[in-house]
């Protein structure tokens, strides 16, 4: 359970980032940002898989 739970928290962040990133007027923050959300969606893929 705590696999799934870490898994729907980091991908919440996600979604919370990307809406950010919508948000903000820089295009380089954006940018920034929807890297980050790249990585933590990366991460939740990887726990899933168990690696």
């Amino acid at each position: 359970m705590h696999t799934r739970r870490t898994v729907r928290e980091l991908r919440d962040k996600v979604d919370k980032y990307r809406a950010m990133a919508r948000m903000t007027t820089d295009p380089e923050t954006a940018r920034r940002i929807l890297e980050l959300t790249d990585e933590l969606e990366q991460q939740a893929r990887d726990i899933e898989r168990g690696k």
